[in-house]
């Protein structure tokens, strides 16, 4: 730099801050005149001479301080001219980032704008000074965050608009005044108020007229346009104005124009003009008169395969599918076809009903509250949201609700349904303990089905190829056992009248002692003080019954190729403890502390998986089958038995990836669904399954009687198959136990729109389909679309395919649930969501799930299911079988109906363990004693997943392994398959017969409306008044949102009450046990398919009324879980990794519960009392017997020797606070736990 011209400028800024310091009225003509030629000066030096003289102005804030003070007191118009051009040039033209934000700092946005609007009153204002102005603010205004704020509170907004009105032919000058303005309408605020003075005329007027050679002022009028529609006033005097056509046809012109794609954010910013318009109805009716679908259809159709245009393309789209006409679904009703009449109910009045008999659901079960707390994770067409939609949060309040509470003598009642503690009394020791084993009353007559039984049992049976599971069934064998279970009680869960077995001291939680008697032989059967083996009494039970319970039980039939008995290792018996002795009396109010034999001969590692000579394989029995799908109790009149039920049908041993879909697939479906509307002359709209009209023609003879279906698709099927006469298009059926499927419409060639019916007594939960369809052409894409599904979005967008079984492949010993179909995807339609069905909340619309199958053979009967169905006449089946096969010698099983559902079908509870080590008092005091798991599946009909992983357990716990030995020999298994019958039957999805969410009724179950979960409860509560509390609680769930199968647990850490102290898991020093996390913890160990990462242990305010809070709560149960299985597949690292879940992988779940149930119990060498303890136990009284940190800590004692054994395991036992999981909310309100 030049010393002479450095020391000049500086002299130059030293003069004017000795002149320009004083006040304006101060300064004389002389001094005025010196301002004028030092600033003249300035700009001449900087205007002439090198970057760097610029460069060092802007590098020293005292300069630029004193020309912004020069500036701002100045009143002279030269002065002010002169300051404002050297502003200018110092901002320059180009990387004015910095050069703007040295401005900000000395305050000179305030400045320009107040000598601006100065200038703006003044008589004669000069123009080019207020278009240098405008330059300046549109360099600094990029660097300011309170520019626009400024601007409004200067009064400098108006003045732009002005000039712009002026100019509004110059695009010379709207090229520096446009920039401004767009910087004035970035906020809201500024928006509306040039919106209300008349600004969106001019605006539009210079976007109308710009022609290819003003393509840069036409961005900047876009953009305020875009700005100004974001406000609906602003959009409504645009519409108002009648722009949109002008704007539609300056759109296909720059479409026709731009072949070379240059100008692609001018159509951009022309459609997010359109598309801030169609936000409002007037703005969808005036695009639509003005054939505005057809140009952006065409148009888009136009660029369809250019990658480059995907954006332009996806706004396209958003908003043709705004402006698409919103219909009604074609149903003249949109609740369910049938009704079931409910009884009357104290707890729920009647007043509480819809005429009808259906409950209204519009509180807080409604369908809005469950869909508001969905994800809306939009796909690569929904990334643009079109709605807001509001959670609505509950109000905090800080008490939880309170437990409902029956007396000791209405759960006695319950008395028949634990055999394991009434059933076996203590014998001489010459006496053997013997097990009575159940009949089946009912003996199923073969030949005479034959007869009846339309299907060739041989070809079925011949068709059918399972791979091995745990048991083998006696194929010669024709008899089958009972269901009730050893005792006769009524079916609904009450005890008989003459019933005089046990005798109970009425105490509930209060007592410190409590009894059972059994009043024949006088001995103690249940002892809930301190065990002592000298104030035990002798047992003078019959000699006579017991032997013939020996009789029987030794008759029982045992498996082909049935091994010895597992070597047992039994300790003294003096010692009254075997090697788990810590669980024989964990449940007893009073803890025996033990510890574990080391040299026990159990082997930690062994696996289920590879034993593979303990493998069963439990064969469809189609005849069973069919006799029990004819004794259930339905509403809908069944026309048949389905096929792959009948047959057994499971997922195929082959793996089945994920599905990838490319990309584009969900914008092309979106557009032929315009493409129908645009072309209504092609839509052929014929109704080719209804199930409302066949109900409407069978009128008063549509009856619920079940007791003549069966199945006949084995002669219907090929091209001599016996077909009744119809059209020539697919046809469609779902009168069969758990279809759904209420409407089929034949739309287009080779497309169809499926409409589901709604859960019974309800108006919404659509999710859970499963339909037979016929008559198809082979190697022809069919292409179904269910219309009426509700969530924000679907796994099918995320990788799940549907299922398929096809007859003719069963026939050809394929009888498998196949993942099928292309180009799936999951989207929002055009059918509108009425108001009862939102809980009042109007313009929601439905979503359609759509997929392509292409069907391997021609006049083939096949069956398509959202997921592996698992029907409850399939439960029953597996009952017998698995009573039938059950090794009697060592498993104590019991299979009893414990209660009715409202429709009058049997709910089973299972009752699982080994049989008593031996028959002296220590071994029968031991087999009472051992704690229990309780567990229970399918309280949510749709989530047939949660089945088949009950099945594995099942499976499991009742098979020969060494592993399901030790459990037996630790634990008593409580088990309810099946909670909701009726829903399952019906092919519901989330509700019972009374329109109910079942999982929201555990707080305050009614018997009448609710009885299994009643009853259910009272089990639990039966066990928590004889201080017998599970150890454990799992609920089978299914998931549609996630992938993976995890838990939901309970931690009072987490709990929506601050403080939460009323649960197991808290005392009264605010210690809260951690021993709840331990069990997913081990399953993501060994479960390859568990996912410890979308754990979560939050209990909600929504949750409270569920199972899992409310046995955790109330029933006082610290490892109270729900297990979400997914029912698209997983994505964890591993063997399963991108693979769809199968009927194998849900079952494979259910044994590794098992497993981790295992390595739960070796852990544990005390009593936890958290676990057994009733909820009114103090700490004073666990004082009583032992340190109660003791009995809360979960980390076992003997940790260094579980080291040894597997290192693995270590950090799974050690309960800290650390966890990896993600403690998310619970996404269970409408599909998933809960």
């Amino acid at each position: 730099m030049d010393r002479s011209v450095g020391s000049r400028l500086q002299n130059m800024f030293q003069q004017l801050e000795k002149i320009g310091g004083k006040a304006a009225k101060h300064q004389t003509g002389e001094d005025l005149q010196q301002i004028r030629y030092v600033t003249c000066k300035i700009f001449q030096i900087i205007t002439t001479q090198e970057k760097i003289y610029k460069d060092s102005i802007l590098k020293n804030p005292a300069q630029l301080d004193l020309l912004v003070q020069t500036l701002k007191s100045a009143t002279d118009r030269a002065v002010l001219v002169n300051i404002i051009n050297i502003c200018s040039e110092l901002l320059g033209k180009t990387q004015v980032g910095k050069k703007a934000s040295a401005f900000v700092s000395v305050n000179a946005t305030n400045v320009v704008f107040q000598t601006m609007v100065q200038e703006s009153e003044d008589n004669s204002p000069s123009e080019d000074f207020m278009l240098t102005c405008h330059h300046v603010l549109s360099r600094v205004g990029q660097k300011d965050r309170k520019f626009a704020l400024k601007a409004r509170l200067n009064r400098a907004l108006l003045v732009t608009l002005n000039l712009i009105k002026n100019n509004i032919m110059n695009f010379r000058n709207l090229l520096i005044l446009l920039p401004v303005f767009k910087l004035y309408t970035n906020n809201s605020v500024n928006s509306s108020y040039l919106g209300k003075h008349n600004s969106i005329p001019p605006i539009c007027k210079i976007v109308l007229q710009c022609s290819r050679k003003h393509a840069s002022a036409l961005k900047y009028g876009l953009d305020i346009l875009n700005n100004f529609t974001k406000s609906r006033n602003n959009a409504a005097r645009t519409i108002g104005g009648e722009y949109v056509p002008a704007i539609l046809s300056l759109y296909s012109d720059w479409h026709q124009a731009d072949t070379k794609h240059r100008h692609v954010s001018i159509r951009k910013g022309l459609l997010n003009i359109l598309k801030n318009i169609t936000n409002l109805r007037s703005g969808r009716k005036a695009l639509v008169e003005a054939n505005g679908i057809r140009v952006l259809y065409e148009s888009a159709q136009d660029v369809i395969d250019c990658r480059e245009m995907e954006g332009l393309i996806l706004l396209a789209s958003v908003i043709m599918r705004k402006c698409c006409p919103r219909n009604k679904l074609p149903l003249g009703n949109i609740r369910s076809v049938v009704k079931y009449e409910l009884p009357e109910s104290e707890l729920y009045p009647p007043e509480g009903l819809e005429p009808g008999g259906a409950r209204n659901t519009e509180g807080g079960d409604s369908d809005n509250s469950s869909l508001d707390d969905d994800d809306d994770i939009d796909s690569d067409d929904e990334r643009f949201k079109t709605d807001n939609i509001d959670e609505i949060e509950d109000d905090v309040c800080n008490s939880s609700p309170e437990a409902f509470k029956r007396s000791p003598e209405d759960l006695k009642q319950y008395n028949q349904f634990f055999p394991e503690l009434f059933e076996i009394d203590v014998q001489e020791p010459s006496e053997s303990v013997v097990v009575p084993t159940a009949s089946y009353d009912t003996v199923i007559d073969r030949e005479k089905l034959r007869g009846v039984y339309p299907v060739s049992t041989d070809s079925l049976h011949k068709s059918v190829s399972c791979p091995s599971s745990m048991f083998r069934i006696p194929s010669n064998s024709s008899e089958y056992s009972d269901s009730s279970g050893y005792f006769s009680g009524s079916r609904t869960g009450h005890l008989p009248e003459n019933s005089n077995e046990v005798e109970y001291i009425e105490s509930y939680g209060r007592s410190s002692t409590a009894s059972a008697i059994n009043l024949k032989t006088g001995a103690s059967v249940i002892s809930l003080d301190f065990p002592s083996s000298s104030s035990s009494s002798k047992s003078g039970s019959s000699k006579k019954s017991a032997n013939q319970r020996s009789k029987k039980a030794k008759g029982g039939s045992k498996r082909a190729g049935k091994d010895k008995k597992p070597k047992k290792t039994t300790k003294d018996s003096q010692s009254g403890q075997d090697g788990m002795g810590c669980f024989t009396n964990a449940l007893c109010i009073t803890p025996i502390p033990t510890v574990i034999d080391q040299d026990d001969d159990y082997d930690p590692n062994i696996s289920p998986c590879e034993d593979d000579e303990d493998v069963f394989d439990i064969k469809p029995d189609p005849l069973l089958y069919q006799e029990m799908g004819r004794a259930t109790k339905s509403v809908y009149k069944f026309e048949k038995l389905a096929y792959p039920d009948l047959c057994g049908a499971r997922s195929p041993l082959d793996i089945e990836p994920l599905y990838h879909r490319k990309f584009g697939v969900q914008r092309a479906k979106v557009f032929e669904d315009i493409d129908r509307m645009i072309h209504p002359e092609l839509v052929i709209d014929r109704d080719t399954y209804d199930l409302d009209a066949i109900k409407a023609r069978t009128g008063a003879n549509y009856s619920s009687d079940n007791t003549n279906i069966s199945n006949r698709d084995e002669f219907r099927v090929g091209s001599g198959g016996r077909y009744e006469p119809g059209p020539d298009c697919l046809r469609f059926s779902s009168q069969f136990e758990s279809g759904n499927l209420r409407k089929a419409i034949f739309v287009r060639e080779y497309e169809y729109d499926l409409i589901l019916n709604p859960d019974i007594n309800t108006n919404h939960h659509h999710q859970w389909f499963y339909f037979e369809v016929s008559n198809m052409v082979a190697d022809r894409p069919y292409r179904f679309n269910i219309v009426n599904c509700e969530k924000l979005n679907s796994q099918f967008n995320f990788g799940m395919k549907p299922l398929l079984f096809s007859v003719m492949e069963a026939m050809e010993n394929r009888p498998y649930w196949v993942r099928t179909g292309t180009d799936i995807c999951y989207y929002r339609n055009h059918f509108t969501r009425s108001a009862q069905a939102t809980g009042g909340v109007k313009g929601k619309t439905y979503y359609t799930t759509t997929f392509t199958v292409t069907f391997k053979h021609s006049k083939d009967v096949c069956y398509m299911a959202y997921h592996y169905p698992y029907t409850f006449a399939t439960l029953q089946m597996h009952l017998v079988h698995w009573e039938q096969a059950v090794d009697c010698e060592q498993v104590f099983f019991r299979q009893q109906t414990f209660c009715e559902t409202m429709s009058g079908n049997p709910v089973s509870v299972l009752t699982i363990t080994a049989r008593p080590k031996s028959e002296t008092r220590e071994g029968i005091e031991e087999f009472r004693s051992r704690p229990y798991i309780f567990l229970s599946s399918r309280v949510h009909p749709g989530e047939s997943n949660s089945s088949w992983v009950m099945k594995g357990t099942i499976d499991f716990l009742l098979s020969r392994r060494p592993a399901a030995y030790r459990l037996r020999e630790m634990f008593i298994f409580k088990i309810v398959p099946m909670l909701n019958p009726d829903g399952v039957l019906n092919g519901n999805h989330r509700c019972s017969l009374a329109g109910e969410d079942l999982n929201r009724r555990w707080d305050n179950p009614c018997p009448k409306l609710h009885p299994t979960i009643y009853h259910t409860k009272g089990l639990l509560q039966y066990l928590q008044m004889i201080n017998k509390t599970p150890l454990v609680y799992c609920d089978y769930h299914g998931h549609s949102r996630r992938k993976n199968i995890f838990i939901y647990g309970c931690s009072a850490a987490m709990s929506w009450i601050v403080n939460d102290t009323n649960n197991p898991g808290s005392t009264g020093n605010k210690i809260e046990d951690n021993g709840f996390k331990t069990l997913p913890r081990v399953l993501d160990c060994i479960a390859p398919q568990f996912s410890l990462a979308n754990c979560s242990f939050l209990v909600e305010k929504t949750k409270e009324a569920t199972g899992r809070v409310v046995v955790w709560r109330q029933i006082g149960v610290n490892r109270s879980y729900t297990m979400e299985s997914t029912y698209c597949g997983m994505d964890r690292e591993g063997k399963y990794k991108d693979q769809h879940i199968s009927t194998w992988h849900l079952e494979e779940m259910g044994h590794k519960f098992c497993e981790a149930l295992l390595r739960l119990g070796r852990g544990r060498t005390s009593y936890n009392a958290n676990s057994a303890m009733p909820s009114e136990t103090t700490l004073e009284q666990l004082g009583a017997y032992g340190n109660p940190q003791d009995y809360m800590d979960d980390v076992p004692a003997n940790l260094h020797s579980i080291e040894e054994e597997d290192k693995d395991y270590c950090d799974l036992l050690a309960d800290d606070e650390s966890s990896s999981c993600i403690d998310t909310p619970d996404d269970d309100d409408y599909d998933e736990d809960m």
